[in-house]
């Protein structure tokens, strides 16, 4: 008997027919909404006899193999001629510079639908015709060719021919996967308190297709815990992929160790990491452009013989491994490993692959997104992120100094963008440094429009000059504006600010719990958890959740009596530090001298930090290292090098920063933590309209827009301290308000009894 490969004509023909090189000039920013809403226009205009979204399939038995090659067709249209294949593209192109000539990709794809259609029907010939449309003026070009069968019988012959020896490989990795998943076995020797029930949790949760909200306290292993179960279900419950999605590198290095412990334990998937552009990319600048990068340049016609190499001879893409084959085979590592997606088991990587609507993979299909499961680690970190993801910013500032940049060379592009100029002037007018704007004028829109349909004109000629870079730059922000604009509802306020540096105006989502929803449900399962998803009702509100979801809260495996808690009710209010700066460096000093080793100490601000560190410089020679601003991954790491078992060291470091969370200094590498502060955020106009915002929802509105947010920065960082079964030591909070009965009911019960600090 055959085994059986199964893949989409998109998929095929992208594979088989792309070349040239990665050029972000000439890359479309349509959206899949956007994408589906021109679709369904064209389609609207079908007559009645005609059909839309066909799903079409064949197979073909190869030597051992049968491929079932299927697909949705867009259109098959009923002409005097006969019956028409109809695919549909948006394009940000001129229309006029498109011919025949123009997208092998699309016509093959095309093709890949005629032959389909034409076999069931028994034709000899079908007509097949692109519909493009310009996504900014929407107006259409169709272009048709007519084959006959014969044609269309050569060319999927070949076609597939060039797929087979890829389908062997994408199949063998496929089986080895279905082989050794069954017998893997939980790759310690037992299980945790509480891991088992994590475990289960999952599995149970992915294969009746639900989600679920974890609070797991810091020891139970919640990335194994995680990771084991939604593997352990790819071959139970369809699922092809999972995405382990977290905030930290820390966090994804540790899902890496996981992936290795199961690899050892005999388990053989593909994994690949995915690491910020910025930070991966091998050029001085990063410039996506055939002309500056020679790792863009051509891209496309060496990727396949690199994705081949990769998979054949490893099965855990990190960064490095990634770096190393895209230097091999001359190509951009991060377009490397964002194509490596579409044919590994686990993606490890950032929220922003899912979540964010500028920057979310627009390859990963709906059909592929129901065989998908998401596992979102340290959950309680995508409220704000998703807030910022949601919400866009347009610069008055920006838009001029690009004008004086052009001057005169580019008319329409200058004319267009001084428009957007004006129409945020008027925006602006003499009102105050931050106020609401009830609804933006349609001009503004259609001059955005307008800026980005001459600016693409431009940036795609064949000009190249230092003009490209003033005016790229601006093309996004616009572009990254128009797309968070058609997210606007009752979950936003529309803000104009006054800023040192000129006029904005501000798209703010105040709430981003809908379009966390409406991104998760068109996935398979979402597992969002944390150890500090506290108060457990913010949290699943705040990321989405519905009633039928699955919540599990977890205790703590650790004995209270690990942690030495201590509050110290003295005020840290802005008025009251320099007061009080002296005597809180020397509750820092006598904590530390009651239990000599190392310790951190955090605090609400740089500043703050910096009149401490003074004060206790003064009276003591412990050795203290102090957080420095924008320190890169390479100072932090030298930072927590600096805390070794049995040393003697006082870190000084700001709450809510890289340090606070995500840190594990195990055993005898850190003694005690001190918290100075609630963690509230001062505040501001976009707080206070957070507050307002839940309050008229019949929520507690303070506490979700300052309480809830600060004390989670609270509870990470004092949950540095205990992170094994052996650790012990102490942990101070320092601030009068944590002996109020709000605060106390916030605590985590594994820290047990608290003693006060005179």
């Amino acid at each position: 008997m055959n085994r059986q490969f199964s893949i989409s004509v998109r998929e095929l023909v992208s594979y088989v027919y792309r070349s040239g090189s990665i050029d972000d000039r000439f890359r479309s920013s349509t959206t899949l909404t956007e994408g589906t809403a021109i679709h369904q226009e064209v389609q609207k205009s079908y007559e009645e006899n005609d059909q839309r979204e066909v799903h079409l399939e064949k197979f073909f038995d190869k030597e051992d193999l049968t491929i079932h090659l299927q697909g949705r067709c867009d259109g098959i249209l009923q002409s005097e001629q006969g019956p028409v294949i109809d695919e549909i593209k948006s394009t940000s192109r001129e229309l006029e510079d498109l011919t025949e000539e123009s997208d092998d990709v699309y016509w093959a794809q095309a093709k890949g639908y005629a032959f389909m259609y034409a076999a069931q029907e028994s034709l000899s010939t079908i007509h097949v015709q692109l519909t493009y449309v310009q996504k900014r003026t929407k107006e259409k070009k169709k272009l048709k060719k007519t084959f006959s069968m014969d044609e269309l019988e050569a060319f999927i012959e070949e076609t597939l021919q060039e797929y087979l020896s890829y389908a062997r490989i994408l199949l063998h990795i496929r089986e080895q996967k279905e082989k050794t998943i069954p017998d893997l076995s939980f790759p310690f020797p037992s299980f945790r308190d509480g891991q088992r029930k994590l475990a289960g949790s999952v599995f149970r949760t992915i294969e009746e297709k639900r989600d679920l909200f974890a609070q797991a306290p810091t020891g139970i292993g919640k990335t194994i815990s995680t990771l084991f179960p939604a593997i352990k279900a790819m071959t139970t419950s369809n699922v092809d992929r999972i995405y382990y999605l977290t905030a930290k590198t820390v966090t994804r290095a540790t899902a890496e160790e996981a992936l290795l412990r199961m690899e050892d334990n005999g388990l053989a998937l593909r994994s690949v990491t995915l690491t910020a552009k910025d930070k991966i990319c091998f050029k001085e600048e990063t410039i996506c452009q055939p002309d500056y990068c020679e790792y863009a340049d051509g891209y496309f016609d060496r990727i396949n013989g690199a994705v081949v190499d990769i998979l054949i001879n490893e099965r855990r893409m990190t960064r490095e491994v990634i770096e190393s084959y895209a230097r091999k085979h001359r190509v951009c590592p991060f377009e490397y490993s964002l194509d490596l997606t579409n044919v590994v088991d686990v993606i490890v990587g950032d929220y922003n692959y899912i979540f964010d609507p500028r920057v979310s993979l627009k390859r990963l299909l709906p059909e592929q997104k129901k065989k998908t499961a998401l596992l979102v680690d340290e959950s309680h970190n995508l409220v704000e992120r998703a807030r910022d993801m949601y919400s866009a910013e347009l610069d008055q500032k920006q838009f001029s100094d690009m004008i004086d940049a052009l001057k005169e060379s580019t008319e329409k592009v200058v004319k267009s963008a001084d428009a957007v100029y004006n129409d945020l002037s008027r925006l602006g007018g003499n009102k105050g440094r931050e106020f609401i704007i009830e609804e933006l004028p349609g001009e503004l829109e259609e001059n955005l429009e307008r800026f980005l349909s001459h600016a693409e004109s431009y940036l795609q000629g064949e000009v190249e000059d230092e003009r490209s870079e003033e005016m790229l730059d601006v093309y996004f922000s616009a572009q990254n504006f128009l797309k968070i604009y058609q997210y606007v509802d009752e979950h936003y306020k529309i803000l104009g600010i006054h800023g040192s540096g000129g006029f904005s105006v501000k798209l703010f989502c105040l709430d981003p719990s809908h379009v966390l929803s409406e991104t998760t449900k068109a996935f398979r399962s979402s597992i969002f958890f944390s150890a500090t998803l506290s108060p457990f009702g913010y949290y699943k509100d705040m990321l989405g959740g519905k009633k039928e979801d699955y919540i599990l809260q977890l205790p703590s495996p650790y004995d209270t009596d690990q942690i030495d808690l201590k509050i110290a009710p003295l005020s840290t209010r802005y008025k009251a530090r320099e007061e009080t700066a002296s005597r809180l460096a020397q509750l820092l000093y006598e904590q530390w001298m009651s239990n000599p080793g190392n310790h951190l100490f955090f605090f609400p601000s740089y500043h703050y930090m910096e009149l401490v560190y003074y004060h206790f410089k003064r009276y003591t020679d412990i050795e203290v290292v102090v957080q420095e601003q924008g320190m890169d991954e390479l100072r932090r790491e030298e930072f927590l090098q600096l805390f070794q078992p049995g040393g003697k060291l006082a870190g000084f470091a700001v709450l809510g920063g890289v340090f606070s969370e995500g840190v594990d200094l195990r055993g005898d590498r850190l003694n005690g933590v001190a918290v100075v502060g609630i963690g509230l955020a001062p505040r501001s106009f976009e707080k206070e309209l957070i507050k307002d915002y839940f309050s008229q929802k019949g929520r507690n509105g303070y506490d979700y827009s300052y309480v809830y947010p600060g004390m989670n920065k609270v509870l990470q960082a004092g949950g540095r301290l205990i992170r094994s079964e052996e650790d012990r030591g102490t942990i101070q909070l320092i601030d009068d308000r944590f002996l109020s009965r709000k605060y106390l009911s916030l605590l985590p019960k594994d820290w047990g009894e608290y003693r006060i600090i005179k």
